[in-house]
Formats: C-alpha cells, structure tokens, sequence
C-alpha cells in the first residue's frame, strides 16, 4: 500500500496491493514442491531452522527437492526473534561462503524468523549494503534471488508479507524491513506442517496472527480490499485456535488456522499494523518475551484505547469473533471484542499483564518512550498517541487493568 498520506480522507487514498505471484494452499500441498523448483533452477539454499534440521522435519523438503533434481544445501543456524547481526552473517553466507556455488533460489522453511532470514538471503544476494540500511519502508532498491516461503506455524504470515523484522540489539527493539521486493515469489502453506507444534506453540503463533488481523482492520492503513481479510481471519482464529491448541491432531482446526495466518498476513502487509505492535517491540526484546507472548499482552489494550476513535471496527472485529450483537450498542459491543480476547488469552493460558512475566512497574514511563520510537506503526494507529497517552496504556498494561478508560 502506497503511504505517506494516511490522515487524509479516506476517498483520496491510493492502494496498491503487493502478494506472492502464486500462492499455494491446502493440506498436502507441499506435494507441489517438485514441481514450483524445478521451474525455478537447479540449485537452491534452504534456509531453516536447528530443530527443523534436528528433528527431521526438513526431510520432506529435501525429498522433493531430490525428485526434482535439485542439488540443495542447508542453512540451519536461524534461532527465534533473529538480529540484525544474524542478518548480516547470513548475507556474509550468501554473498561470500557460497561464491563458488550460488543458489538459483531460495527456500525458507519453518516459522516467522527462518522465513524472514530467507527473506534476507534473497535480499542480500543483489543488495549489497548493511542490513541495517535497508530498515524501514521501501528502502530495498532491487528483488533478489526467488523466494520460496513454506511456513511450519500458523502465525507470522511472513510467507505472504513483505516484512522483515529484526531486533536493533542495541536499543533492546525490533524494526522492520518493509520492501515489495521481499515478497515471496511463491508460498506453499500446508497445514499438515503444522501439525507438530507444540499446544504453547500454537497458542504463540496463533495469537500473533490474530494481533496481525485485528491491528489490520484498526490501522488507517485499511482498505476495502484488506478489511473482508482481516475479518475472516479473525472469525476463522476465534472458531479455531482453541481447538487447535487443546487437540494438536484436529486437522480441521490446523487447516483453518494455516488459512487465518495467511489472511491476516496479507491483510497487515497491505494495511500495516498499528499501535499493538508498537507497544510489544517496546519490551519483547528488553524481557526476552516470545513474540506472540508480547503481542497478546499489548492487543487488548491498544483495542481499549483505540474504542475512543473506531467504535464502530471493534463492533464488528466482536461480531466476527462470534458475539452475538442484538440490542447491545456499538460501545457495548466493542467492548466485549476486548474482553473476548482476554478470554482467548486465558484459556490458553497466556499472560495478560506486564506483572505477569515480571516486568518491573517502575520500567513503565522506559517502556512508554521506546513505544514512541516505532514511528511507522504508529502513524497508522487510528488513534493519536504520545508520551503520557504511551504511559497510561503501559501502566493499565502492567496491572491488568482492562476496566478503566485510557
């Protein structure tokens, strides 16, 4: 989506919509494999994770690769929550270990990090600067090798996203790559990979994708073309994801979390996320809080916060969620959206306040300034917010407050 102008009427915006050129779903779809790689070249770079390569899980890939012909090598050092200096050694890999055997393309392979340092691999093979250039939006002047994005999680919707995101160590925050020349030039989701993941996993991942959708339909970045996306996957999340999380093996319910994820990433990938975001980059990195773990935290809150501006889109994210709207307001109505997702949260058993996963309250006014330094999401917030709006979220964040009004 073109931005720049986000606070003008909303008739006078321009969007421009930016997805994988195919996208591939279904339960055994990884099955189509053989086929998308060997249209693609004769040698490919898997980029993955320790435990995919550990466990077994990336044999799948490599079967099909094989029946293609397709000679491959295996990058496996990807951990979660990747840095910008993990970034820059898998540039160094691409660009300088493998000058001998360069890859025709590009396989990522688990969850959001490995997708997105497959996204960096691509990127870093015909853009040669430091990583930390390319940080913010549209600065990635060329596409690089083919990108083929296979996720594992039902959450990041990376696969479809022309995001990047990266922890800046030393400011203890995460920042985002956000480029059209990061897209993915196929994704295949296939729900049967999911199927692995841990009930703490899914909860994590599922989570985060419900973060993406709602904060896409709050962001002034929404559109008629993201908004039926984002209310999809919402209504498919709140369906889904509990059962999911209490019976890994409910394929149904894997299937139609792999759907929500990747219509939530292309719906925050076109609209942008918002403040919720914002607030769990301002402490996800200084605590050591999983990313779905922080986003949870923060998305009831900024919901609250956001009643103020957009009554109307918390209605209808409760409608999508299932709530029964007659003879409730729309007030009413938004308000039981933001109690819905603390009930979500709490029967997955996942924290809900910043007391929980023992941040100190004294930290809340660090918290509130580093929130304010995530600019890009901010601007696309629907409701306007600064130093002491900032502290008041996080103080009603670290008590659990969810009753009082910000």
């Amino acid at each position: 989506m073109e931005r720049g102008h986000l606070r003008e009427p909303h008739i006078f915006r321009v969007f421009t919509l930016r997805m994988p050129s195919r996208i591939i779903v279904g339960v055994n779809s990884i099955e189509k494999l053989s086929e998308v790689a060997n249209s693609l070249g004769k040698r490919a770079l898997i980029v993955t994770g320790k435990d995919a390569a550990k466990s077994g899980r990336l044999r799948i890939i490599e079967e099909k690769l094989n029946e293609a012909n397709v000679e491959f090598e295996v990058y496996s050092k990807i951990t979660p929550e990747p840095t910008i200096s993990h970034a820059e050694e898998m540039a160094d890999y691409i660009n300088n270990v493998m000058t001998s055997r360069k890859p025709d393309f590009i396989i990522g392979f688990g969850g959001g990090s490995s997708l997105d340092m497959a996204k960096v691999a691509s990127l870093a093979s015909t853009n040669p600067k430091p990583i930390e250039q390319y940080m913010g939006v549209e600065k990635v002047p060329r596409k690089g090798l083919p990108l083929i994005l296979i996720p594992t999680t039902a959450g990041s919707g990376s696969e479809v996203s022309k995001s990047i995101v990266l922890v800046k160590e030393k400011e203890e925050i995460k920042e985002g790559i956000v480029s059209e020349h990061v897209v993915a030039d196929i994704a295949i989701v296939d729900p049967k990979l999911t199927m692995t993941m841990s009930p703490r996993l899914t909860a994590m991942t599922g989570i985060d994708a419900l973060s993406h959708a709602i904060e896409a339909y709050m962001s002034l970045g929404a559109n008629a073309f993201t908004n039926p996306l984002a209310l999809k996957a919402i209504s498919l999340i709140s369906m889904n994801l509990r059962k999911a999380y209490s019976n890994g093996d409910d394929l149904e319910a894997r299937k139609a979390m792999s759907e929500a994820a990747l219509l939530a990433g292309l719906a925050f990938s076109n609209a942008g996320n918002c403040a919720g975001h914002a607030a769990a980059y301002a402490f996800a990195v200084r605590y050591n809080v999983p990313h779905g773990i922080s986003c949870g935290i923060s998305l009831p809150y900024v919901m609250k916060f956001n009643i103020l501006a957009i009554p109307d889109k918390l209605a209808d994210i409760a409608v999508a969620m299932g709530i029964e709207g007659g003879g409730l307001s729309t007030r009413e109505l938004a308000q039981l959206a933001v109690t819905e997702v603390l009930d979500l949260l709490m029967d997955l058993n996942m924290p809900t306040s910043l007391e929980d996963i023992g941040v100190p309250e004294e930290d809340i006014m660090g918290l509130a300034e580093n929130m304010l330094k995530i600019t890009r999401l901010l601007e696309s917030n629907p409701r306007k917010i600064g130093l002491e709006e900032a502290r008041k979220i996080f103080e009603l964040m670290w008590h659990g407050d969810i009753e009082a009004r910000i």
